[in-house]
């Protein structure tokens, strides 16, 4: 292993795990909270995945268009707030993987509109290696860390390198840590993977806003889940709670509003005259060197 590869490595593990804790947790609980699965909040959906996702596996969301790649982030980052809320065994934060393709056609992370959504920009540690080859060893690295909350390794289309073998090395690392690995494919196709459930997400329209009637409301995503163990499958509209970081049943057309609609500080930015001039803290971005990943 190259120097650079040893030092990532440190730097992930230092960044947001503590091995220690998480282990001896899990040796006291028998790993009984650290099992149980990941509810998303919308009972339709929780009721087919029998009660939440699995934590400790692999699970893919897919945009096919790369217009639909904000939504599709927009739920990977529901789940891994989800993962953090749940708090198995004192897992903090999420390490966020990205290949260079995708960067350039999806674009970055925005800590002003992580806060908007509910999450602490602090607690995402952004990895952006040079290469592709980089990125799987980055992501299948955080994927062993047993104090992570979640992990999220953006690629784009289904490059031949990120086969079965690769998923289902992925999946095993995060069996073995417990973490809640995600991956978030934008402009790709099914194919097959290791992968525990497969979520197809587009974006909807969404309503007006619950206070300024010309603003926007909260993001409305279609969800299809395309392949799921379990066997069953099915489709909803949803939309993210910010105040109680839940995924709520959205209302079928945009202007027919939910009964109880959330109204909170984080379901909006604030206004320009009260913003504070610096940027809130972001997490750490790690490693743009050309060799990330390589060995010596």
């Amino acid at each position: 292993m190259s120097l650079s590869r040893q030092q990532i490595a440190t730097d992930i593990l230092a960044a947001h795990t503590n091995e220690q804790q998480a282990r001896a947790y899990a040796a006291v609980s028998g790993n009984e909270r650290i099992s149980q699965p990941l509810a998303l909040g919308a009972g339709a959906v929780d009721h087919c995945l029998d009660g939440g996702l699995a934590c400790g596996g692999l699970h893919e969301v897919r945009s096919p268009l790369a217009r639909d790649i904000g939504a599709a982030a927009g739920f990977a980052l529901g789940l891994a707030a989800r993962a953090i809320q749940a708090d198995c065994g004192g897992r903090r934060g999420v390490v966020w993987v990205s290949d260079p393709a995708a960067r350039i056609d999806g674009g970055g992370l925005f800590p002003a509109g992580l806060a908007q959504y509910g999450l602490d920009p602090s607690s995402m540690t952004l990895v952006e290696p040079g290469d592709l080859q980089g990125a799987m060893w980055a992501a299948d690295e955080a994927a062993g860390c047993a104090g992570l909350a979640a992990l999220v390794f953006q690629i784009k289309g289904n490059p031949a390198r990120f086969d079965i073998t690769a998923t289902r090395r992925l999946m095993l690392r995060a069996r073995q840590s417990g973490v809640l690995a995600l991956v978030l494919r934008q402009s790709g196709e099914e194919e097959a993977s290791a992968a525990a459930t497969r979520w197809h997400v587009t974006t909807e329209l969404s309503g007006a806003d619950d206070i300024y009637p010309r603003g926007v409301g909260a993001m409305r995503l279609s969800l299809t889940l395309e392949r799921n163990r379990t066997g069953r499958t099915g489709q909803w509209l949803l939309a993210w709670n910010p105040r109680t970081r839940i995924f709520d049943h959205a209302a079928s057309h945009p202007d027919r509003k939910p009964a109880n609609p959330p109204a909170h500080p984080l379901d909006r930015l604030s206004a320009s005259s009260d913003r504070q001039d610096p940027p809130g803290a972001m997490g750490q971005v790690l490693d743009h060197r050309q060799d990330f990943g390589r060995a010596s």
